[in-house]
């Protein structure tokens, strides 16, 4: 992949300076603490390829099955399309939004990054989406973004901007769709300024299929007195890594992360985050549970990370996993890093199987052992699913969840 990058010819500065610096910075290695479980080259020898000019030009054959799918699985009149990393202006729609602009090959920003997605983001991105609320605009609805790969063989990167005004409010969901059954690959960074007491709710559905990829990275900036909520559910997908990073500015700010990863098969997710209190007085709440079978693979490495001037910080940390298989694997490390010394902050990891005396009490009632052990299942996962504050999207993934647990309702 390296020679590849060394032949592309970038069309601005900052794009030809965050290629150069991604090349020097190498393919991630298990051998770099951050990549210690997860082996980013597996994606690479899929057959992607890094590319500043994908598909958008190229006929769309199903574009009729792609219209009918966003319309049975929307939940809103306000919808963002992209296909194959570009924006289809034409499938899209909204009413009474904010301000929404559109990314474009030139608009990026100088990167000094060590990191080399960020960096090959930054150089190769095609398209994103910025969205500017308002002051005091609340938006009623929520916002649809589908990324739709058709079999291609790109590496698509896409970087959305959100700046949420003052006293604004903003509901996003993002889901990805592999909608032919080929390996895809989405290289995905998304930056949220949230401003003085505004609130935002932001879902992650990742619901691919088996041959799709994800690598993930979202940074929060909050400042006072507001509210930020963001769930990560994944369902399906090959090797998936979500990045999540909170930077609290503001006094009595509220930071929740949620996430809920059911695994099956071969199926590897590596979730990371962290939460930096730089002041004082703001509290933090994350978990994040795993439901793991077959040969999966789960990672999960949070960190809080309190400093010296952010006294009065409640901090909450929590990961927990139910392995059904012998042959599925977790690594987790939660982390705390404190400088301060008035704080109330916790953290913990559990790893258990399904309780035999659960499952004799449920069949003693006349439930079937393959059902007692879904519901179980089930039971364990709900806990992310019911705080899911869209009733569309809570009552649309709890049938996904069941579907995939072959239970019913």
């Amino acid at each position: 992949m390296i020679e590849a990058l060394k032949n592309i010819k970038c069309s601005d500065i900052n794009k030809q300076n965050s290629l150069q610096h991604a090349i020097e910075l190498g393919i991630p290695s298990m051998k770099n603490e951050e990549w210690k479980y997860t082996y980013y080259n597996k994606i690479l020898q899929q057959g992607f390829v890094p590319t500043q000019n994908n598909s958008k030009d190229a006929d769309i054959e199903n574009i009729d099955d792609i219209v009918t799918f966003i319309d049975a699985n929307s939940v809103s009149s306000n919808k963002l399309i992209f296909i194959n990393g570009f924006f289809h202006n034409e499938l899209s729609s909204w009413q009474n939004q904010p301000k929404i602009n559109f990314w474009n090959n030139n608009n990026t920003t100088a990167s000094d990054s060590n990191d080399f997605l960020l960096e090959l983001n930054n150089a190769l991105t095609t398209d994103g989406v910025f969205i500017e609320v308002d002051k005091n605009f609340i938006l009623q609805d929520i916002i649809e973004i589908f990324y739709i790969n058709t079999n291609s063989p790109a590496i698509i990167n896409i970087k959305n901007k959100i700046k949420v005004g003052e006293n604004s409010h903003l509901k996003i969901v993002e889901y990805y769709i592999n909608f032919e059954n080929t390996p895809t690959y989405n290289n995905i960074v998304t930056e949220i300024e949230v401003a003085t007491r505004a609130q935002v709710e932001w879902y992650k559905i990742q619901d691919g299929g088996e041959l799709f990829n994800i690598t993930d990275n979202t940074h929060i900036s909050q400042a006072a007195n507001s509210i930020c909520n963001v769930a990560t559910i994944t369902l399906s997908g090959s090797i998936i890594r979500n990045v999540l990073q909170f930077d609290v500015d503001g006094e009595r700010c509220e930071s929740h992360m949620n996430g809920l990863y059911l695994l099956q098969n071969n199926m590897h997710v590596d979730n990371r985050t962290l939460v930096n209190h730089n002041v004082p007085n703001c509290e933090s709440y994350e978990l994040y549970k795993g439901i793991l079978d077959g040969k999966s693979t789960g990672v999960f490495n949070g960190k809080i990370k309190v400093k010296q001037i952010a006294q009065k910080t409640n901090a909450f940390q929590s990961n927990r996993n139910l392995l059904l298989s012998n042959d599925a694997n977790i690594y987790t490390k939660p982390q705390l890093e404190i400088y301060a010394d008035d704080v109330k902050c916790s953290h913990g990891a559990t790893s258990s199987q399904i309780e035999d005396s659960e499952l004799f009490y449920l069949q003693a009632r006349g439930i079937g052992k393959e059902m007692a052990r879904g519901l179980l299942v089930y039971a364990f996962g709900a806990e992310i699913l019911d705080k899911i504050k869209q009733d569309a999207l809570k009552d649309k993934l709890e049938k996904r969840v069941a579907e995939l647990l072959k239970i019913e309702l």
